[in-house]
């Protein structure tokens, strides 16, 4: 069975916040991710990190079969190497291994708000490093930062995958309710967390949910079938 899902997601920032750029000015150390026009974004590959690790940890919670480490070297961990028909995390189901890429797209995340003029959005702001273990201020490590201000982000996933584990067939199958149920726990994006930034209205929000050309509302479908589809013995079950 083929299983289609296409998600908007709605990310409103109510804090500062920094996705990083890697370059610098002659006025500011660390500038804000941009596209050509000069608009600030988020990379689809920061997106796709954070939801993977909110689906990793709302995996472990709900004891769900542990999912392979993408960054291990050891190639003789469970699931770790091997067809992704064949792995028993619906972590791995979803964002793949080292044997076989996922099935899930990104896309980069852009303003929803009119940022024609991108200076008015953005806040520049200087810190002096500190030393973690001392928790001094180091000398001489003065810098600054740019930072968007608080606005709204829109971004869309695609998901394609063949023969997931289903509860009924007109419903998304268990690895999408978790996909899901995990992108609405995110409630903080981006860099500089620790300080305060990043901090989100409450979580990403989806605000656009079709399953194989069936419009669903995450919200009413997490509510109603939830209980069900974020039962790890359900899975397994379902699994075998």
């Amino acid at each position: 069975m083929y299983h289609n899902l296409e998600l908007t997601l709605n990310i409103q920032f109510e804090s500062i916040w920094h996705t990083g750029s890697g370059e610098a000015d002659i006025l500011t150390d660390r500038l804000l991710q941009k596209d050509a026009r000069g608009r600030p974004y988020f990379p689809a590959s920061t997106l796709k990190g954070v939801i993977r690790e909110s689906c990793e940890k709302l995996s472990r919670t709900l004891n769900f079969p542990e999912p392979s480490d993408p960054h291990s070297i050891d190639m003789n961990l469970p699931g770790a190497f091997g067809p992704l028909c064949h792995a028993l995390s619906p972590v791995d189901r979803l964002f793949g291994n080292k044997f076989e890429e996922g099935g899930l797209y990104f896309r980069n995340a852009y303003p929803i708000d009119n940022t024609d003029h991108v200076d008015h959005f953005t806040h520049i702001r200087s810190r002096v490093k500190m030393h973690h273990k001392l928790g001094t201020v180091k000398e001489k490590h003065l810098f600054t930062t740019e930072y968007g201000l608080p606005m709204t982000f829109e971004s869309k996933l695609s998901a394609r995958h063949r023969n997931l584990a289903i509860f009924e067939e007109t419903d998304p199958p268990f690895a999408y309710c978790l996909l899901i149920a995990a992108i609405k726990m995110v409630d903080r994006l981006g860099g500089d967390k620790s300080t305060g930034a990043g901090h989100l209205h409450q979580h990403i929000s989806i605000t656009q949910m079709i399953y194989n050309d069936t419009p669903f509302s995450a919200d009413t479908f997490l509510k109603e079938k939830g209980e069900v589809y974020l039962d790890a013995s359900n899975y397994q079950e379902m699994r075998e």
